[in-house]
């Protein structure tokens, strides 16, 4: 049990959420709940990971942290998809993309 406390520490710390093990959903905002929601995720390594928006709202430091952590997750064996307005940030990473641009799918590998 001590354990997984400390790993759970761990992960909210990653996602920027150290000092707030102890809060409930509804005392937080909706993209803390976001990150509480990646830790669990970089915890239990889920098959698949669907992210809406997870960059929103927190500062480029954090948003590139985050998404490292997909990026490890997806070499885990976790399919990522990402969904996002933040084009300049994904350009910084190398991974096949789906964008959505006047009614059109384009694919990049």
């Amino acid at each position: 049990d001590d354990a997984m406390t400390l790993i759970a520490r761990m992960k909210l710390k990653l996602v920027g959420l150290e000092g707030f093990e102890n809060y409930m959903p509804s005392e937080v905002s909706g993209g803390m709940q976001k990150r509480a929601a990646i830790a669990r995720a970089v915890i239990a390594r889920p098959q698949l990971l669907l992210a809406d928006e997870p960059t929103g709202n927190v500062d480029p430091s954090l948003a590139r942290r985050l998404l490292s952590l997909f990026i490890q997750l997806n070499k885990s064996g976790t399919a990522v998809i990402i969904a996002t307005h933040d084009i300049a940030l994904m350009d910084q990473y190398e991974a096949r993309r789906m964008v959505l641009h006047e009614s059109r799918l384009h694919i990049y590998d």
